[in-house]
C-alpha cells in the first residue's frame, strides 16, 4: 500500500483533538506550602495541593515528625477560638465536602475529623471559611499524631487556585494565611500558620494535546521518509 502524506496530513489536528479529549481536565497547578510559623518552631510540615479533577482537590498536610521521640507533632483541640485545621476558599462554600484519606474516614483513637463550612478561628491568624473540626477532647492527650490528608470537593467546580488567604483578620492578627492548624509538639500546644505559597506547574490539557499532535506528526513524517526511500530503489 502506497503511503500518501498529503492524505494523512489533514488528520494531524484531529489526532491532537483526540489526545485533548483523552486528557483529564486539570483546573489548576499543584501548590506546596513549606514555610510555616507559630507556637512551635517554624516549618513543622509541608502542605501540598493537588488537582484530582475539575471538582476535587487533594490536600496533604505532611508534618515533619509524627512519632516518638519528641518532638511528636499532632493535631489537637486546645479550646477557645482554635480549630485543628482551617482554610478559606474563593467562591461559594455551598456543597463543599471532604473525604478523609489520613486518617481513613477521619477516625482516629480519640475522635473523628469532619469538615464544617462554619467559620473556623485560629488565633492569632484570624478566621477562615472552612474548618476541620474534631470530636476529641482538648489537649495533647487527645491528639491525632499523624499526617492529615483529605480530598475536598465542590460540585460547582474546585481548583487549587481557589485556596486563598483569609480576609477576616482580627485586630493585631499575625495573618493573613492560607492555612492554620492547632498543633502540639508533644508538650507545647498552639497555632501554626502557612502564609507563603510556592508553585509547582503541571502540563495543562492544551499543552498535552499539542504534544500528542506533535508526536503523531513526527511519526507520519518519519513514515513518509521511509516510503520515499523505498520508492527510490
Amino acid at each position: 500500500m502506497k503511503f500518501k502524506f498529503s492524505t494523512w496530513f489533514p488528520l494531524i489536528p484531529a489526532a491532537g483533538y483526540l489526545v485533548f479529549l483523552a486528557v483529564p481536565a486539570l483546573a489548576g497547578p499543584s501548590y506546596t506550602f513549606s514555610v510555616s510559623e507559630g507556637a512551635q518552631p517554624s516549618n513543622v510540615g509541608t502542605i501540598t495541593l493537588t488537582q484530582v479533577n475539575g471538582t476535587t482537590v487533594d490536600v496533604l498536610v505532611d508534618l515533619i515528625d509524627t512519632t516518638f521521640p519528641l518532638p511528636e507533632y499532632g493535631f489537637i483541640n486546645s479550646g477557645g477560638p482554635h480549630t485543628p485545621f482551617a482554610f478559606t476558599l474563593a467562591g461559594t462554600e455551598t456543597g463543599v465536602t471532604a473525604t478523609f484519606i489520613q486518617p481513613a474516614g477521619g477516625a482516629f483513637t480519640f475522635g473523628m475529623f469532619s469538615l464544617s463550612t462554619n467559620n473556623g478561628g485560629d488565633t492569632p491568624y484570624g478566621t477562615f471559611g472552612i474548618s476541620i473540626t474534631s470530636t476529641a477532647g482538648n489537649g495533647t492527650g487527645n491528639a491525632y499524631f499523624g499526617d492529615l490528608q483529605l480530598d475536598v470537593s465542590r460540585p460547582s467546580g474546585l481548583s487549587t487556585d481557589d485556596f486563598i488567604q483569609n480576609t477576616a483578620i482580627d485586630t493585631g492578627s499575625s495573618g493573613p494565611a492560607y492555612f492554620a492548624a492547632d498543633l502540639t509538639d508533644g508538650g507545647n500546644t498552639g497555632t501554626q500558620a502557612w502564609k507563603l505559597r510556592d508553585t509547582t506547574t503541571v502540563p495543562e490539557p492544551t499543552s498535552l494535546a499539542l504534544l500528542g499532535a506533535g508526536i503523531v506528526a513526527f511519526g507520519l513524517v518519519k513514515r513518509r521518509r521511509k516510503c520515499v526511500r523505498s520508492s527510490a530503489y
